[in-house]
């Protein structure tokens, strides 16, 4: 009888491709890193790593789309309990403290094979349009509580705040500057004056 096959040992091996590729990503920039590279770190043959993804921007899509699941559903549990401003402004910390740990240049350099390849955008955009849907209700239910300027469209808010969130970093990083707390200060300067409410 054939053997059955165990979902956790495969949820193991999968996230162990994932960590191994991100620290080939670090090492070498997603463009430069190769799936043998990746088979080696992670210690699994190519038969192993192709039995999970198909390619390397296959890897980006999933580990994309695992960190989205934790970040988003963290943001509403603190939306709703803190408030829309505090719980942007926490994962401003989150996205920015990625940057003090050393993956700005990882995070640029997805950003830019984005730009130049669809196969590499196609999941990326996939799990942003997911955030996005999720982050455009809380800012809905701000403007309901009254928290934020009602006058504002959810989609135009979404778009604004993603571009400060992720052009802030990426600007620190340019200019090796890795202070969080200045980047969130700064972050949430931006955003209670974008958002306040007119009386």
């Amino acid at each position: 009888m054939a053997r059955l096959a165990d979902p956790e040992l495969a949820e193991r091996r999968r996230r162990q491709i994932m960590d191994a590729a991100v620290a080939c990503f670090r090492r070498r920039g997603f463009h430069q890193a190769t799936m043998a590279e990746i088979c080696a770190e992670a210690g699994v043959s190519a038969g192993a790593l192709y039995r999970y993804f198909s390619s390397k921007a296959d890897i980006i899509g999933a580990i994309a789309e695992d960190k989205r699941g934790e970040s988003d559903q963290a943001f509403l549990r603190a939306a709703e309990e803190e408030g829309f401003v505090p719980a942007i402004c926490l994962a401003a910390r989150d996205f920015f403290e990625k940057f003090a740990e050393g993956d700005g240049s990882l995070i640029a350099d997805i950003f830019s094979e984005a730009i130049r390849d669809d196969a590499v955008a196609e999941p990326l955009r996939k799990s942003d349009a997911q955030s996005v849907k999720i982050f455009m209700r809380a800012v809905e239910a701000a403007q309901q509580r009254g928290e934020i300027d009602a006058n504002l469209a959810p989609e135009a808010v979404t778009d604004t705040l993603f571009a400060a969130l992720e052009g802030i970093g990426l600007r620190r990083a340019f200019r090796r500057d890795i202070n969080t707390e200045a980047a969130v200060s700064q972050f949430r300067a931006l955003a209670e004056r974008f958002l306040e409410p007119h009386k």
